[in-house]
């Protein structure tokens, strides 16, 4: 049974991720552009991921990233990482400011969306959903490729 009900969430997750899709790009909703999101590979066993990208703002008004959301996780966090005392921390922001005419980046080792409680690995060449909720330009779901990069 146990066998069963993990080939059933490998093949939900190969649903959404269209392997063999094309690499993901620019998104635009309003005055924001999203740039390039992707995610590194994880581990048949990892229950955590991370996704990556840049938001740039290019109104004269700031908006805010208020939430995300992926189909390939339980839950989506936007997370700091930082060093205190020599010593790295994360802690979860309730928000991401996109100040105007600027570019905001969500990257390593800085700001990044935390994927809880994965579905699924995350494989190599794959793609996957990720719904990113700003305060004044609404709603936007972009596609994540998972890919080595750093």
């Amino acid at each position: 049974m146990k066998n069963h009900s993990i080939g059933a969430a490998a093949i939900a997750l190969a649903a959404f991720c269209g392997a063999g899709a094309s690499p993901a790009g620019d998104f635009q909703i309003g005055n924001l552009s999203i740039a390039q999101p992707w995610s590194r590979p994880t581990p048949p066993v990892a229950s955590s991921g991370v996704v990556y990208f840049s938001i740039t703002n290019r109104g004269s008004r700031q908006d805010r990233l208020v939430a995300a959301s992926s189909p390939a996780a339980k839950s989506a966090e936007i997370h700091e990482s930082r060093t205190v005392g020599g010593l790295m921390e994360m802690r979860q922001l309730a928000v991401l400011d996109c100040p105007p005419h600027a570019t905001v980046k969500i990257e390593p080792g800085g700001v990044h969306v935390m994927l809880v409680g994965l579905r699924g690995p995350l494989a190599p060449g794959t793609d996957f959903p990720l719904t990113l909720r700003f305060a004044t330009a609404g709603e936007l779901t972009v596609q994540v490729h998972v890919s080595e990069r750093e």
